[in-house]
């Protein structure tokens, strides 16, 4: 996944978004295709990060997560929308051609993102 990075003026912080990988330790005979041999190729679970220096990044949350692998959500914009963060992304279900070439656009807002700063 491409990552996405945006300043917040209010807060002083660089919020990112990117993907969330959670297995890029398994062997490359133990994963699907659709990872192209890339153990951190994972592109179903949207992550949030923040920080001041763009070094040390801080986990905030999850934005949105896929029920499968194939349930991928990448290439994220995202914009601030008074107190929430307006997050756009490409997305897939069980009709996707696989988690690269997706069939969906969907949107997701997180309430008052910047209560996730601690």
């Amino acid at each position: 996944m491409k990552f996405f990075l945006l300043y917040d003026d209010k807060t002083r912080l660089y919020w990112l978004l990117s993907s969330q990988a959670t297995d890029s330790m398994v062997r490359l005979t133990h994963i699907s295709e659709a990872r192209y041999n890339l153990p951190n190729n994972e592109r179903h679970r949207l992550q949030l990060h923040f920080s001041r220096n763009c070094i040390d990044w801080c986990f905030a949350g999850l934005v949105a997560a896929g029920q499968t692998e194939r349930h991928a959500r990448n290439y994220a914009s995202m914009a601030v929308d008074g107190d929430d963060l307006l997050v756009l992304c490409r997305s897939g279900d069980d009709e996707g051609r696989n988690p690269q070439y997706t069939n969906l656009i969907t949107f997701h807002r997180v309430k008052e993102f910047r209560n996730l700063v601690y």
